[in-house]
């Protein structure tokens, strides 16, 4: 059940990502707290592996993870970034610490892209081809994506919205 519900929330943040959005923190928490669920759910398809694994959940997310991801990266270059920038000033320091954010946002997408198909392969009928890969494979993802998240919360939005970052609430 819990990754039913994980699933669902990957879907509905994708519609909500993919269209007009209103609210920079609450679309950011929002990202945040999606992308913590898709971690969750990496992670226990990793600590499942080889053969405890749920085809359905690793099909899903081996077709919507991709996409997802592209539409947070494109809404936080889009609205969250200038607003940085905005709000902090356009200093060499800010502008190293966006392009920093950017260049993790690529390395993600590209790593997402091998992970789908990795995933993709969970999902079918056909058993692991190398499953301790794969582990590896997903650790480093959800870890990076953590970090990242991690980091603009702690360094970005804090600021960005004057709040403390353990103010900031997780949906």
């Amino acid at each position: 059940m819990q990754q039913l519900a994980g699933l669902e929330m990957i879907t509905e943040a994708s519609r909500y990502f993919a269209g007009q959005v209103d609210d920079p923190l609450e679309a950011t928490e929002r990202a945040h707290a999606v992308l913590h669920t898709l971690c969750d759910m990496l992670e226990q398809i990793a600590d499942s592996l080889p053969r405890d694994i749920s085809k359905r959940t690793c099909a899903s997310l081996g077709g919507d993870m991709l996409p997802l991801l592209r539409d947070i990266h494109q809404f936080e270059e889009d609205s969250l970034y200038p607003l940085a920038i905005q709000r902090l000033g356009a200093t060499p320091q800010v502008h190293s610490t966006i392009r920093r954010l950017q260049y993790e946002h690529c390395e993600d997408e590209c790593f997402a892209e091998e992970l789908s198909d990795a995933l993709r392969e969970l999902g079918g009928d056909d058993a692991p081809k190398n499953p301790e890969a794969t582990g590896y494979m997903l650790r480093g993802f959800f870890e990076a994506l953590r970090r990242h998240i991690a980091f603009e919360r702690d360094h970005l939005l804090s600021v960005v919205f004057d709040t403390d970052p353990d103010g900031l609430k997780r949906l």
